[in-house]
């Protein structure tokens, strides 16, 4: 064999090579992120951390003006109203997993999506603004699915 066949046989084997690679890239890549899919549950968990972070925020904001602020306390009373009803969508969906029928369970894990939506949704809204109602299926901070 010359040195021209030896340099045939090594690119034949690198273009082997690169295909075994193409071929394992994309199943690499779908096993990978097949493994870190969310469930419903956990975008809502997710979802609500974000909602408490903003909260939070806003809260703080709202701490800093002046205590003569003639819009301070009813914005904190706001602030207040949505947490409350934040702490009960996290107590709902706790108990999605445990205490919700299989069948029910998307019905309720979309209620609570529009609720924590509302919730985000009625954040920077003032005293005097008309806030989003909760979903119909989220009265008084209980989760109605019948």
């Amino acid at each position: 064999m010359g040195p021209h066949a030896e340099d045939l046989i090594h690119l034949s084997s690198t273009r082997n090579m690169n295909r075994r690679i193409l071929t394992l890239v994309p199943l690499a890549l779908a096993l990978a992120l097949g493994g870190c899919a969310f469930t419903r549950h956990d975008q809502l968990r997710q979802q609500s951390t974000r909602v408490e972070t903003r909260l939070k925020k806003e809260q703080s904001r709202v701490l800093s003006l002046a205590r003569e602020d003639a819009e301070r306390a009813a914005r904190l009373d706001h602030l207040t109203e949505l947490r409350w009803t934040l702490s009960a969508a996290n107590i709902g969906l706790a108990a999605v997993p445990r205490l919700v029928p299989i069948d029910k369970r998307d019905l309720a894990y979309d209620v609570l999506e529009e609720t924590y939506d509302t919730i985000d949704w009625n954040i920077p809204l003032g005293p005097a603004d008309h806030a989003r109602p909760l979903p119909a299926r989220f009265n008084a901070g209980t989760l109605n699915l019948d």
